[in-house]
């Protein structure tokens, strides 16, 4: 279909192309023509002048000196040498009488008769030259003539000549219109009964024509003159057809070159949908592999817990007794080993949760400043033990906060945190600090004084289980926690990456996005007016348990519930420490974070609904997990309200008026005396 279409366009073109061509050669045929037609007419018109010419000053001497003027037969002779005659012609007594003559045709003194009579007649009343053309069986006859003004009596100059029908002349090589067929009429018209002279052969009707009508005193003739061959030149009129066949040619080239590339890209596409389909399906079985491979993990992960807490269960059971000193030393070792497993399980858990898109993420405005202090101080002893310097006092570049998950980002600087202090020389140094390489994004950078990594072994850096030589030394690691906490990293949005020289050390960064601060974004939202303070007349200050381990999350509900100053803020920041107050306290409304972290807020949900004391107590739960599956959970596992972060003010200050106003019905019921007669 292609190759035939291709073909038949290209021929379109090709053959629109040859009629322009030829269009064009016709056109410029045409004005060649046109112009060699001029000169043809402009050369038969100036002949006609000096004839004329001629004819009126023969006819002005006899009409002057007589019919015996001696100028009269020098300028007549030379008009009949190819067989015509000169005369005048006089009127006498009535009528035309000829007075003189050069030839034979007419007599002197002879009365004018016939056709000589009639074109006299038309010369007296038409000023200049006029002609009669006399058709005849064997012999034209062509008689013209003019009037004499002034004269003493009315005077006419005449040339009668005798002419062959249709006789061609023939074309002389070197004749400037050698390329033409010219006609000449005594007419108006193209009578061929008045044809004056041929010139080469006549016309052809189908052949170009131009035709010139030209005036002769007080009659016209007419002109046709057409060409027997090409004025443009046999070049020229070849261009079109050389375009014509070129352009057939091409065609069946490219129809042809066509059909060899649809067929070879018909096998192309056939080759490349067949391996496409073989790696579908080999991507296919590796994503089930991994698939099975991260299952398997999980479950694994999850069954080698059961046995492991009995271990180190028991190996913290027996240090608390009295042990010899083999014996601690053994049991020590077990706990180690216990914990070191647990680690493995761990990491190894969360790689396989992020493979299968079941990691659970609680993302939210995270003030990075005190998660890096929290993590200094958590690796401190650690740094302590191995005799390395830990700087991370001066953090005020840190001062900003992030949109990722508390704990996740924790993991990932104590990782960063405890490879630098693993790793390093003895009385080595760690740092940590803050910088924003570009606008909009923050960077946490560690830096250690280690013995530093080549930059081709960088991609295994961040390779599950590959510790580049370190398993040979007495380190302690798995070799999953820089894999884990790059694949955390992008989780979240973030990068992680690492700068590093031999010798001087290493700078693993992890980059995040700067976002709004949740106080900021309350106190730029009460500045436009956004969420009115609304104030309530109680005076029993109910009290409202707030169970967040964040505090910029923590000063951000303060904030928001300063509007209520009707009411008491209890904050807990741990999940065990929530539930004693809310037994302690009994609040009206309790705002739990899912990501807590002692002990899930899931969890913290339902010893709240299991403890008769606090099951009655409406809990509102607070997360950035927004995914409707989640909000459907916890709804169904006893929350009231699921508030998602960022929080919406008016939606949190709507809860909470609603949850005052219950517990204002509830009061009011209490202290209400009973009505009177009432059983």
């Amino acid at each position: 279909m292609l190759p035939a279409l291709v073909f038949f366009v290209v021929a379109a073109i090709s053959v629109a192309t040859f009629f322009a061509l030829r269009g064009v050669v016709h056109n410029q045929e045409k004005r060649l023509l046109d112009e060699r037609a001029t000169e043809v007419a402009a050369f038969l018109k100036a002949s006609t002048t000096q004839t004329t010419s001629t004819l009126q000053d023969a006819g002005s001497a006899v009409a002057t000196e007589g019919k015996n003027s001696k100028l009269f037969p020098q300028l007549a002779t030379p008009l009949t040498q190819t067989g015509g005659t000169v005369g005048v012609a006089q009127q006498v007594g009535g009528q035309w009488v000829v007075q003189t003559v050069v030839g034979d045709a007419v007599g002197a003194g002879q009365p004018v008769t016939n056709e000589l009579a009639n074109m006299i007649s038309r010369a007296t009343s038409v000023k200049g030259l006029v002609f009669n053309f006399v058709p005849g069986p064997k012999i034209n006859l062509i008689v013209e003539g003019m009037a004499i003004q002034p004269a003493t009596r009315p005077t006419v100059v005449f040339l009668q000549q005798a002419i062959p029908p249709a006789t061609p002349i023939p074309v002389q090589s070197d004749s400037p219109y050698r390329e033409l067929n010219a006609v000449l009429y005594a007419s108006q018209t193209a009578d061929p009964k008045k044809i004056v002279l041929i010139y080469g052969g006549l016309p052809s009707a189908s052949a170009l024509m131009s035709k010139q009508l030209i005036s002769i005193g007080g009659d016209s003739v007419l002109v046709v003159i057409s060409p027997h061959s090409s004025l443009v030149g046999a070049s020229a009129e070849a261009v079109p057809w050389i375009v014509l066949a070129g352009g057939i040619l091409l065609a069946v080239l490219l129809a042809v070159l066509v059909e060899v590339l649809t067929r070879r890209r018909a096998y192309a596409l056939n080759l490349v949908e067949q391996r496409t389909r073989a790696m579908h399906r080999a991507q296919l079985a590796a994503e089930a592999a991994n698939q099975s491979k991260s299952e398997f993990l999980s479950r694994m992960s999850h069954e080698l817990r059961t046995p492991l807490n009995a271990v180190l269960g028991f190996s913290q059971l027996l240090e608390l007794d009295r042990l010899t000193p083999d014996q601690d030393q053994a049991v020590s070792q077990i706990t180690r080993g216990g914990r070191h497993l647990l680690d493995l399980i761990n990491e190894i858990l969360d790689i396989s949760q992020i493979e299968t898109g079941k990691l659970t993420l609680s993302p939210e405005a995270v003030n990075v400043r005190e998660v890096v202090a929290e993590s200094v101080d958590l690796v401190r002893p650690l740094a302590n033990e191995r005799g390395v310097h830990l700087l991370g006092g001066e953090l005020g570049a840190c001062d900003e906060h992030v949109f990722a998950d508390r704990q996740r980002i924790k993991q990932i600087l104590l990782n960063l945190l405890g490879n630098g202090i693993k790793y390093n020389r003895d009385g080595g140094t760690v740092s940590i600090s803050c910088s924003q390489p570009a606008a909009g994004r923050l960077r946490i950078q560690v830096t250690d004084t280690g013995p530093g990594i080549p930059k081709e072994q960088f991609g295994l850096l961040f390779t599950p289980f590959e510790r580049l030589g370190a398993e040979q030394s007495t380190i302690e690691g798995t070799g999953i926690g820089l894999a884990l906490s790059r694949r955390l990293a992008e989780v979240m949005g973030g990068t992680l990456d690492v700068e590093s020289t031999i010798g001087r050390g290493s700078t693993f960064y992890v980059e995040f996005p700067i976002v709004e601060a949740p106080l900021q974004r309350v106190e730029r939202l009460d500045e436009l007016g956004a969420h009115p303070i609304i104030t309530t007349n109680d005076t029993e200050r109910p009290a409202i348990l707030h169970i967040e381990d964040n505090l910029s999350n923590v000063k951000l509900i303060e904030r928001v519930l300063a509007q209520r100053p009707g009411m008491n803020l209890i904050p807990a920041m741990q999940g065990r420490l929530g539930l004693e107050l809310a037994r302690q306290h009994r609040p009206v409304l309790i705002l739990l974070d899912l990501n807590l972290a002692d002990v899930a807020g899931e969890e913290v949900l339902h010893m709240l609904r299991d403890d008769p004391t606090t099951a009655g107590i409406p809990v509102a739960i607070v997360s950035a997990d927004a995914m409707p599956r989640q909000v459907q959970r916890m709804l169904a596992a006893g929350a009231t309200a699921y508030l998602t972060k960022p929080i919406d003010v008016r939606e949190l200050l709507d809860l909470v008026d609603k949850a005052l106003a219950l517990y204002a019905r509830r009061t009011d019921a209490v202290s209400r005396p009973p009505a009177p007669g009432g059983g």
